[in-house]
């Protein structure tokens, strides 16, 4: 298994699923690293520490169980920093011909959460 990071969203999803408070995987960032992101409820994608990662392009994201038919995966579209629409990624769109992802972000160094890090180590 490959390392991810892990985003939460705090606008509502397009399939009105209210999970503010869940952490979701990625692997949208070059290296995941373990690293955490947020979509604000201003539609703006932060790093774990604040910064505005001033973001183009998608973000795309995914839980599941591990049960059956639990898999959920959702993509963010980006310009100029702000979030422009979120939607639901269907089945038949996974591992298809067309790519999606950051066209560019800006990068800080950010504590990882699997390994405790605090700013400055």
């Amino acid at each position: 298994m490959g390392m991810f990071d892990e985003i939460r969203c705090e606008v509502p999803l397009p399939d009105g699923a209210a999970m503010a408070d869940v952490w979701f995987q990625t692997k949208s960032f070059p290296a995941p690293c373990l690293q955490r992101y947020v979509i604000t409820h201003s539609g703006r994608l932060l790093d774990s520490v604040g910064h505005d990662l001033e973001a183009d392009g998608y973000v795309t994201f995914y839980i599941t169980d591990g049960s059956p038919h639990s898999w959920r995966e959702y993509r963010a579209r980006f310009r100029d920093g702000q979030l422009l629409a979120i939607v639901i990624v269907a089945g038949d769109e996974r591992g298809g011909a067309v790519r999606y992802g950051l066209a560019s972000f800006r990068w800080f160094a950010a504590p990882s959460f699997m390994f405790g890090d605090v700013d400055g180590e």
